[in-house]
């Protein structure tokens, strides 16, 4: 790990533990290679909050002011006043979300909130750590009725043909405001072949649910040991994806140590073994006691198995692995998953690059939902797409999709996710014991 992450690291647990980091006395490059760092990782405010009190970052932060005044770039947002619109924003998404839960409240509805205001909840500054969207979870037969609900608050569903009653999850947004949310029937695709049998862990979540103060607004979520699993397994669905950053990690960390009373881990474990992600959460649970000093629970502490794969893969992908190669090599690490599940051979990387299935286009191409059989006309308004777009597409290639996607095949096999022998190239780690229990 260079400086600039190691710096990183020590903020994001200053920040958790309230206490004041050690100067690294990094000079204004590497600042702002830290600060670029931690907004990728949507941990921005959270990090610029910690360290703008060291004498070298207030000192860069002084030079930085100073030279965007001189240059009369007045509207180009600097460090400070970027991490300032982030919490203002997560302000306003919050108390958004707060009175839309009292109006689902009026209305006899009792949704469960997840993720997002319940971890933030964990942190000292729970504002300082942003959200993206929020997630409900609702009971199947009330789909309707809270479809209904969202709309007369403003709401408006990210497609507008949706079925409240046929789809598994929708997304809705509200205009001119920074309001996201995600309306979830089940916590995962039950038509994914990949993601087979996660929900069987949830069924009877509803009524197991348990509630949460968010500031003086009351509320429904999952039980802890259900809450738990269900961020784990959301963060082993975007490792297959293509991949999941630092602030996942601060909060499955953060939740285990404040609910550890109320949850059965040799469970949770269990639950990740049968679906072959328990070395991967076992990882997740020792980057945090390593670089947040956050112990790992009992039974997970049993498996011995190197961090460093698994930590050079956050570091690279930020928030939800955002990067153009990254996400179009998605379809190479979900394919060799569903390849290992079904006993399949390997089909071929290419064609999973530039031949995803219907299940994985749907999402960017609705008219499949009701006309899977143009999921040929979807290939070709894919690829031509994706030759049209070098800005957005960069300096990479879909040669470098295709090595990028390689290397996470690579790194699914070391976790124990897929079988060794489907991942055909070697990484660029030192041979390591790929985790074995003590028991």
């Amino acid at each position: 790990m260079n400086q600039i992450e190691s710096t990183f690291w020590a903020l994001l647990r200053a920040a958790i533990a309230q206490d004041k980091p050690q100067d690294p006395g990094l000079s204004a490059d590497e600042w702002e290679a830290v600060l670029r760092l931690s907004a990728a990782h949507h941990l921005l405010p959270l990090i610029l909050d910690c360290a703008c009190s060291l004498p070298s970052c207030a000192s860069f932060l002084r030079a930085e002011e100073k030279r965007r005044k001189e240059s009369g770039d007045g509207d180009q947002a600097n460090w400070k006043a970027r991490a300032l619109a982030q919490v203002e924003r997560q302000v306003l998404q919050e108390n958004e979300f707060l009175n839309l839960v009292l109006l689902l409240h009026e209305k006899g509805l009792e949704p469960l909130s997840m993720k997002g205001p319940v971890c933030r909840s964990l942190y000292p500054k729970p504002l300082l750590r942003p959200s993206v969207d929020d997630d409900l979870l609702i009971p199947e037969e009330l789909a309707q009725a809270y479809h209904a609900a969202l709309l007369e608050y403003g709401l408006q569903p990210d497609d507008p043909d949706v079925d409240p009653q046929k789809a598994w999850e929708i997304s809705y947004h509200k205009p001119n405001s920074p309001l996201y949310i995600e309306l979830h029937k089940q916590l995962f695709d039950p038509n994914s072949p990949v993601f087979e049998g996660f929900q069987r862990e949830f069924d009877g979540a509803y009524a197991r649910r348990t509630t949460v103060r968010i500031q003086d607004v009351e509320m429904g979520t999952l039980a802890p040991a259900d809450h738990l699993l269900f961020l784990i397994l959301h963060a082993f669905k975007h490792f297959l994806h293509s991949g999941f950053g630092a602030r996942i990690v601060a909060d499955i960390c953060l939740f285990s140590r404040a609910y550890q009373e109320q949850i059965d881990f040799a469970a949770v474990l269990c639950a990740c073994e049968e679906r072959n992600c328990g070395q991967f959460s076992t990882a997740v649970y020792r980057i945090g006691e390593t670089y947040l000093g956050i112990p790992i629970p009992e039974p997970f502490r049993e498996i011995e198995i190197e961090v460093e794969p698994l930590l050079r893969d956050i570091m690279a992908s930020g928030l939800h692995g955002a990067q153009i190669d990254r996400l179009h090599s998605a379809n190479i690490t979900l394919g060799a998953v569903s390849d290992h599940r079904s006993g399949k051979r390997d089909g071929g990387q290419l064609k999973k690059v530039l031949f995803p299935p219907a299940s994985t286009m749907a999402g960017h191409y609705p008219f499949l939902s009701k006309h899977p059989a143009l999921l040929p006309v979807a290939w070709g308004k894919r690829i031509i797409k994706y030759l049209k777009e070098p800005k957005k597409v960069g300096k990479h290639s879909p040669t470098a999709t295709l090595r990028i996607g390689e290397q996470r095949v690579q790194l699914l096999a070391f976790y124990g996710i897929i079988e060794p022998e489907r991942a055909k190239n070697r990484l660029e780690f030192p041979q390591m014991n790929r985790g074995t229990a003590k028991v």
